[in-house]
């Protein structure tokens, strides 16, 4: 198989589904790619169902996978659910055909989607421990502890490595520096 382009994705090689999708229709011109929307159009998750045919001539030869995503789940999925699980499940189709497969199927929105999960489900956590420090520290109020966060985080998304910047920033700082981040 020819050496398609290649992103770093949390230091594996991945190869995005437009560069599998070109490398496909380049290489297999007798081929097809589908997809049918297997859920209702009204339903909370949409899934996608992709066949892929290397030689519609052999249809009994094909690839077939799924992707599922719900409405609103993320930035992308608030609009465009259909076309984000329409692509992914073209991406897995053409993964187990072994185009673009370097480490693994998945598509860099299944990635993004199981580090997003994974994030979300220890930031509770992390957040409590914040707040128990604060209080730690004579920080007791609710908006003040919100304040705190909001001011140290700048803006940026409470992903794990900005929630342990955030803790250590407050076990480092003083009393007197949290009163003042505190402060409207």
């Amino acid at each position: 198989m020819a050496n398609l382009p290649t992103i770093d994705i949390k230091g594996s090689q991945y190869t995005l589904v437009k560069d599998r999708i070109l490398f496909f229709n380049r290489e297999y011109p007798n081929g097809s790619i589908r997809t049918k929307l297997v859920s209702q159009p009204n339903d909370e998750r949409v899934v996608i169902q992709a066949t892929v045919i290397p030689d519609i001539d052999k249809a009994e030869r094909k690839f077939v996978d799924y992707s599922q995503a719900t409405w609103g789940d993320g930035y992308i999925n608030k609009t465009s659910a259909i076309e984000n699980c329409s692509t992914s499940a073209v991406g897995r189709a053409l993964g187990f055909m072994g185009i673009g497969v370097i480490d693994s199927i998945a598509s860099k929105d299944e990635i993004d989607k199981a580090d997003i999960q994974s994030r979300t489900q220890t930031a509770p956590a992390a957040i409590k421990e914040i707040g128990e420090i604060l209080e730690n520290k004579g920080i007791t109020e609710p908006e003040d502890k919100q304040r705190i966060v909001r001011k140290l985080s700048d803006g940026q998304a409470l992903n794990t490595a900005g929630i342990a910047r955030i803790k250590k920033e407050i076990v480092l700082a003083t009393p007197d520096t949290l009163r003042e981040l505190a402060k409207e």
